[in-house]
């Protein structure tokens, strides 16, 4: 059976490959996660209500992610891992295996590698 808000999701627009493996918290406005290119893999977890995720992102490409209370800024790619309280800017890119807590932000293609854990951590552009 497929939760509510991932039916809402799908009905968006938003495309998502295994929704009965997709958790999306009770807390979040679907209409803060844009229709626009946005997918989210299987095993994949979103929560909390501060929650936004922009056109043409791509949330656990190589693994399950969770997303709480994030910015995801447009073309991002999340690639697995736990990522609370951060913010990524346009086609930012985190590797298989991130932990990324509160505070850090990662601006325009910013990337980082696999395996990687940032906390109050600011990587300017194209880092």
């Amino acid at each position: 059976m497929v939760d509510s808000k991932v039916l809402a999701l799908i009905q968006r627009g938003v495309e998502i490959s295994c929704p009965q493996s997709v958790e999306i918290d009770a807390e979040i406005d679907p209409q803060r996660i844009s229709p626009a290119g946005v997918r989210i893999h299987t095993g994949c977890r979103i929560l909390g209500r501060d929650t936004l995720i922009a056109s043409g992102a791509r949330i656990g490409t190589e693994g399950p992610a969770t997303v709480e209370n994030c910015f995801v800024g447009p073309g991002v790619e999340l690639k697995s891992g736990y990522f609370k309280g951060a913010v990524f800017l346009e086609k930012a890119s985190l590797g298989y295996a991130s932990h990324i807590r509160e505070g850090t932000i990662l601006e325009e293609q910013a990337s980082t590698a696999h395996c990687v854990g940032l906390k109050q951590t600011i990587l300017l552009p194209f880092v």
